[in-house]
């Protein structure tokens, strides 16, 4: 009852938000231009912003007009000039609570400044979400739920967890009934297996939310290896469903409703994984939700992602350059993402691509397709090719030909391999996968174990194997490049396969 009570508390308290975003979803194109007047009459304070010329009273034509598009390299200065001056609004406007580290290309960290406006904006999305989910699926009783935590040890950080990003009334109310993850773990090994046990104990679970399916995949792994230490720090119900069901999840949190994850581009195939493992409750896709900000959000009645139209204001570019504003797309069309939000990132590439898949309202349906850059991303990593190219000169000098690709089987965790001709390729594995982990983001899903290790295929004359495969689909001699990293995982996995036959046939 205790659940029940708090989840209408959390209902009544979100619905405000919810309303409001009700009320902009009636008007696309009205609601896009107040959030971009209310964003750039805090921006216009900003040290960057005055050098645009940009005025507070500014409208979209005069902002689009003003305001270059920029990638992070275009504004890192200006984010070091905040961090070095705190009091001085370089970039972002109002007080920066933290800088919140993202990483893309080349691995290297970038932090993004978290102002009370941008993280309002994330708290918006999780009223919203919550609002919708407690409005139209969720039944819930116990109230136990448990939100994806990622722990630091001691990498660079910026909010403490993501538990961070609720509001205050949301936290109180949540507060009693959050899944509480191991404390004081020294390595990530240690922290796996407490957060298995903590769920495992908690045969009342009706909600997880986490971002990579694989997240939870490697908990479930991590169980169903069945090892004895494990088993013996069981309550006897628990250790009998473990031992005696090939699946024995539904059996283990039979009260589980929702599992909230990412289930588009690469971690479609993981997701449909999870959900076979979790037939009793039903998988919910999240949206197009970055550290920059939240882009998007599901909505039962939409039946896909709507943007959060009042928080951010976005911009799309067309394969021929086009730019266009979120009432002027097309329905199939694939675009490039512009995001301008709360922190100060003015018309900042985002480097993802979405889909229009059909209207809500006449309000598009944004569907993330993958990334926009020469970036694979398997479950958050976002090896750049250009980093990735630094490393195989480093650890495959010897090679004539090295080549990276991101590979996800339809069993076992996502992993890259690396094709070479080197003929002593016995250490290769190892030293790449330990160069790769200069990576931020690589390092965090290595350690998680949501990417399987680093593993080779080596042969000779790999070069023109390679070459032959892309003629063989119709490339024109002159257009085939050798690539560090083939960052389209369709087209990695078509690759891999005709190598393997080709092996095969030699034998």
């Amino acid at each position: 009852m205790r659940g029940a009570l708090a989840a209408a508390l959390l209902r009544l308290a979100s619905a405000p938000r919810a309303r409001r975003f009700a009320r902009a979803l009636q008007d696309c194109r009205a609601a896009q231009a107040a959030t971009l007047a209310r964003i750039v009459r805090a921006a216009a304070a900003t040290d960057y912003a005055r050098q645009c010329g940009l005025a507070a009273a500014d409208g979209v034509a005069e902002f689009r007009r003003k305001v270059p598009i920029c990638t992070y390299a275009d504004i890192a200065g200006w984010i070091a000039r905040q961090q070095q001056q705190p009091g001085r609004a370089a970039i972002a406007p109002g007080r920066v609570r933290c800088y919140e580290p993202t990483s893309g290309s080349g691995g290297t960290v970038k932090p993004i400044a978290y102002n009370a406006a941008l993280l309002a904006s994330f708290r918006s999305l999780f009223a919203i979400w919550a609002h919708d989910l407690l409005s139209h699926q969720l039944r819930l009783r116990s109230g136990r739920c448990f939100i994806s935590v990622s722990p630091s040890f001691g990498a660079a950080r910026g909010l403490a967890d993501d538990r961070d990003y609720l509001g205050r009334a949301q936290r109180l109310l949540a507060a009693g009934f959050l899944l509480t993850p191991p404390q004081g773990c020294s390595d990530m090994t240690g922290f796996r297996r407490g957060l298995a046990l903590a769920l495992l104990r908690a045969r009342d679970l009706e909600v997880v939310s986490i971002w990579n399916p694989g997240y939870l995949l490697v908990v479930l792994d991590e169980v169903e290896r069945r090892e004895p230490d494990l088993l013996q720090q069981l309550p006897a119900l628990q250790r009998r469903i473990l031992q005696n069901d090939a699946n024995p999840w539904p059996q283990l949190w039979p009260q589980l409703q929702l599992v909230s994850c990412w289930t588009g581009a690469a971690a479609a195939l993981p997701a449909r994984q999870l959900a076979q493992r979790l037939p009793q409750a039903r998988l919910q896709g999240k949206g197009l939700l970055a550290t920059e900000a939240p882009v998007t959000l599901p909505l039962c009645a939409a039946g896909g992602c709507v943007p959060l139209l009042d928080e951010v204001f976005l911009e799309f570019e067309t394969a021929d350059g086009d730019c266009r504003l979120l009432h002027e797309l097309d329905d199939g069309g694939e675009y490039a993402l512009l995001l301008t939000q709360a922190g100060g990132l003015l018309r900042y590439r985002l480097g993802d691509r979405v889909r229009v898949g059909g209207r809500y309202l006449d309000v598009p349906l944004l569907e993330f397709i993958g990334r926009a850059d020469a970036v694979a991303d398997l479950v958050g990593e976002k090896l750049d090719e250009a980093f990735v190219a630094t490393v195989l000169a480093e650890v495959c000098a010897a090679a004539g030909f090295a080549s990276l690709l991101p590979l996800q089987p339809e069993q076992g965790r996502p992993f890259y391999l690396c094709l070479t001709d080197v003929a002593d390729s016995g250490m290769l594995a190892d030293r790449l996968d330990q160069a790769l982990r200069q990576s931020l983001r690589y390092a965090e899903a290595r350690a998680l174990g949501q990417l399987a290790p680093v593993q080779v295929f080596a042969a000779r004359n790999l070069r023109e194997r390679v070459q032959a495969h892309w003629l063989g689909l119709g490339m024109s001699w002159g257009d085939i490049k050798d690539r560090s990293l083939l960052t389209d995982l369709s087209q990695a996995q078509r690759l891999h396969a005709a190598l393997q036959r080709d092996q095969r046939s030699e034998r």
